[in-house]
């Protein structure tokens, strides 16, 4: 197999794609692609849209991929990718080879099924593994030629720490988008009562610039209030709800989670790890568990053993199972 991998890794936002795919590297006959390929690329790249302007027949162009070295491609020449966007440019070693084709995509929202639609059909890929299980349906009604699963988002919870109760020096933390109805409703509260709230003060201004800081961040903090997408930016998200890394790595860091659990998230854990939010009266909500947080310790200690099973490695032999299963 050969993985497409991402090239700018410094980026915040690759952080979690970067966790995967340490994983899948570390797969026996797993190999990475040869960037001093790249000229090939986009030169084939920009042959081929030239070719889908005028109509021709992409099929009829002849299997390039023989250009390569064995040693590139790998053994089975299935080629794999994991993305948090749909950049066209990530496919330009998908359109040189007909060998399987493998795509894991995070954030598949509604507001994407068509471009989602449009790479797959050009690019002919084989199997689509999305982490929202609601969005797995929807698109494999629309993609009848490309195999869809639903893989949830997972996490290495060795890259991460905790700490003990009274090292927690912040009470509250909301880390990325915010919900603002509920933000809105205990920032007074807390402020007055000196508690330790950390907040996207700006929009687009992160909490904790680095790696490093967003770790020692999520270990310092007692509460993290997460709730998906679908609440936060239902103009994006529309009705899907969806289990994002974020809540398993407040549960490795030892967090108690104040927020809403998406339904698939209570599956997968078979109970609800997450403190639902009270709307009538979060102040009070927060007060209490504050106040009382020692009695909250069994869901914490029983959520950080739980959250030992929702590694990438368990996702990643998920789905290589799956890509097997299908091949045979």
């Amino acid at each position: 197999m050969l993985l497409v991998r991402n090239k700018n890794q410094a980026h915040a936002s690759q952080d979690i794609v970067r966790e995967f795919e340490d994983i899948i590297i570390q797969t026996p006959k797993v190999r990475i692609v040869n960037h001093h390929y790249r000229w090939l690329y986009i030169i084939t790249y920009n042959f081929f849209r030239i070719f889908r302007k005028l109509n021709i027949n992409i099929n009829l162009i002849p299997n390039v991929s023989s250009v390569y070295k064995d040693n590139i491609w790998g053994d089975s020449g299935h080629l794999f990718t994991v993305m948090l966007g749909l950049n066209e440019s990530k496919f330009h070693p998908y359109i040189i080879t007909r060998h399987n084709k493998s795509i894991y995509l995070f954030d598949a929202w509604p507001s994407e099924y068509i471009k989602i639609q449009k790479i797959c059909r050009t690019y002919k890929i084989n199997y689509l593994f999305v982490s929202s299980s609601q969005s797995a349906n929807n698109l494999q009604a629309l993609l009848p030629e490309t195999q869809v699963f639903w893989i949830p988002e997972g996490i290495n919870p060795d890259e991460y720490r905790y700490r003990s109760f009274q090292e927690k020096d912040i009470d509250v933390l909301a880390l990325g988008r915010r919900y603002d109805k509920y933000h809105h409703a205990i920032v007074s509260y807390l402020e007055e009562n000196q508690y330790s709230y950390l907040y996207e003060q700006e929009k687009g201004k992160i909490i904790f610039p680095t790696r490093e800081g967003f770790i020692n961040g999520l270990a310092r903090a007692k509460i993290s209030i997460c709730v998906p997408s679908s609440i936060t930016h239902p103009d994006r998200s529309g009705d899907i709800e969806t289990m994002t890394v974020r809540y398993l790595q407040s549960i490795a860091s030892k967090c108690l989670i104040v927020g809403h659990a998406p339904q698939e998230m209570i599956t997968l854990f078979g109970y609800n790890p997450v403190i639902e939010i009270d709307e009538d009266n979060p102040t009070k909500q927060l007060e209490d568990i504050l106040k009382n947080y020692s009695s909250y310790f069994p869901l914490i200690e029983k959520n950080f053993q739980q959250v030992q099973y929702h590694t990438w490695k368990n996702r990643w032999e998920q789905i290589k199972k799956t890509i097997n299963k299908q091949k045979n």
